[in-house]
């Protein structure tokens, strides 16, 4: 599998875990839908045209969603599965998106 394909796949299980652990919780609709727009938009950017600049910039918003979902996970006395699934996505996510731009710049050379 390469990693454009691993992206997507990750990508889109993090947007659905991260609806399915908010809607358990009562999030709001909107509030679902601003967390996941950012992601929704390099998902389809990655999908139509993968350059290295969309992993580069992807890899950098990533780390607001770390920090959020560390605040989770660390930060409540009893954590959800859903949110340590999602810690392990977003960080899954950031490796296979900074590989990715990496493989992406070797093959412009």
């Amino acid at each position: 599998m390469t990693l454009n394909k691993l992206f997507i796949f990750f990508t889109g299980a993090l947007i659905t875990t991260h609806a399915l652990n908010s809607l358990m919780i009562g999030t709001p609709l909107i509030g679902i839908i601003i967390w996941s727009l950012p992601l929704a938009i390099f998902f389809f950017q990655a999908w139509l045209m993968p350059t290295a600049r969309v992993y580069q910039i992807f890899s950098f918003i990533i780390l607001i969603y770390f920090m959020t979902t560390c605040l989770d996970v660390f930060g409540l006395p009893n954590a959800r599965l859903l949110s340590w699934l999602e810690l392990v996505e977003i960080v899954v996510v950031f490796f296979v998106a900074v590989y990715a731009a990496r493989e992406q710049l070797r093959n412009v050379k």
